[in-house]
């Protein structure tokens, strides 16, 4: 008898030990639950608050009002289903900079804590903020004849405006330059830019021909250097101060391989050598051309290479060494004394571009370069060499010449002009540039 209660009294032992750790393990089972329902609501609302920062950020250029419709919308589609009414406000840095931050808060209903009353609802919260640094921005547009036949100016004069839409006239300072023949800084960089960009734009005559390249012996100059060479003094006239995130970009659209270059030669007036700034070049493998910068005139009707001289006025006065012998060739940065031929001239204008853009890139404080390409589908479009060319000028890493270590920027190409799909086609490419720089501006 005795032996039997012992057993009975084991077996209860057994049941009340049994009974307790199965109330810890649900308790336990309960939290764990809990614990990853908090979890995946912390999750939802990182990304939500996030998003909706960007979306804010990209779109202050709309008003504050917008801004904060725009990531609320961000921030519902994000979180998912019952979600929180976020909190947005629009603060400054202490550069002036603007800022945006976003609070949400999501209850949650506890399943196993709702036991203890205190648990029953368990408040999340996370914020985010971005803050929009300073951008200096040089755009620069091809205005070249070939534009109004293969319908670039009608693309450009409508996506342009919308793409500098995108930007803050209040907070950034963007320029417009211009080529053709000749270059023009249309709008020195500068806050309002809008206005005065569109009209600028809508108001462009595209004649001439493809002076787009970079650094000539004239780079100082800030009103009739190379468009590259301009656009890149334009932005480093902006600074940051100590500490402010500043983006430096460029942005570059042509319809055409560059075919033209800028040197200063001595010539002779009145029996005097005196230095003239001249571009040369032209629209052709058999033509070359020369040109006033200061103006965009054009000497002459053209020289079928070899040429025995530049002219530099309507007179045909022409440009001699200090011996006296006409100049027939040309300082090439890359090779010395070349012939003038359309071949050596269009080679040299990329050399100096890409020697442009490569110094822009590695500056203390380096600039983004992105270039648009528009091919013309009347005459076969754009060369690959020429797409491969405004690649590399962007540095874009999706090509074999893209160098680490600088800033990577973007090519894109538009095959579809004329036609119709052109304009809307440019307009996403320079709203695709938008959205990279706003990114960037954003911290």
């Amino acid at each position: 008898m005795r032996c039997v209660n012992i057993a009975r009294n084991e077996r209860g032992q057994i049941l009340i030990v049994f009974a307790f750790l199965l109330t810890i393990l649900v308790l336990f089972t309960g939290l764990a639950v809990d614990a990853g329902l908090l979890y995946v609501t912390k999750a939802k609302l990182s990304t939500a608050v996030d998003a909706a920062c960007l979306m804010g950020m990209k779109s202050l250029s709309k008003g504050q009002s917008t801004a904060a419709t725009l990531a609320t919308d961000e921030f519902d589609a994000n979180f998912g289903a019952n979600p929180p009414t976020p909190t947005i406000t629009f603060p400054l840095d202490a550069y002036g900079d603007q800022e945006i931050n976003i609070t949400a808060t999501a209850t949650v209903h506890t399943l196993f804590m709702r036991i203890i009353p205190a648990f029953a609802t368990v408040n999340v919260s996370d914020t985010a903020t971005a803050t929009r640094g300073k951008l200096a921005m040089s755009i620069v547009l091809d205005r070249s004849g070939s534009m109004s036949s293969d319908g670039g100016g009608s693309a450009l004069q409508s996506a342009v405006p919308a793409f500098v839409a995108d930007f803050s006239n209040a907070n950034d300072e963007v320029a417009l330059v211009s080529f053709s023949s000749n270059a023009t800084v249309n709008f020195p960089i500068n806050y309002n830019f809008i206005t005065p960009i569109d009209s600028d734009v809508a108001s462009m005559v595209f004649a001439g021909g493809t002076f787009g390249t970079g650094a000539g012996t004239n780079s100082a100059s800030t009103t009739i250097g190379p468009p590259m060479s301009m656009a890149d003094q334009q932005v480093k006239s902006v600074t940051a101060q100590p500490g402010q995130n500043l983006v430096k970009v460029v942005v570059y659209f042509t319809d055409g391989l560059m075919n033209a270059v800028q040197d200063t030669f001595t010539c002779v007036v009145n029996n005097v050598p005196t230095p003239e700034l001249i571009n040369y070049g032209g629209y052709d493998a058999t033509y070359v051309g020369f040109f006033d910068p200061t103006s965009g005139t054009q000497w002459g009707s053209g020289y079928s290479s070899p040429v025995t001289g530049f002219p530099y006025n309507s007179g045909g006065s022409i440009c001699q060494n200090p011996k006296g012998t006409n100049v027939t060739k040309f300082p090439s940065q890359q090779y010395g004394q070349q012939s003038i031929t359309q071949a050596n001239l269009v080679a040299e204008a990329q050399y100096r571009a890409i020697q442009t853009a490569n110094a822009m890139r590695t500056e203390t404080s380096p600039t983004y370069i992105f270039t648009i390409g528009l091919g013309d589908n009347n005459s076969g479009g754009m060369s690959q060499a020429t797409q491969n060319f405004l690649a590399q000028l962007a540095n874009d890493p999706n090509y074999s010449t893209y160098i680490k270590g600088q800033p990577a920027g973007l090519f894109q190409y538009i095959p579809t002009c004329p036609g119709a799909t052109c304009t809307a086609d440019l307009n996403i490419a320079f709203q695709t540039i938008a959205a990279k720089v706003l990114l960037r501006l954003t911290q």
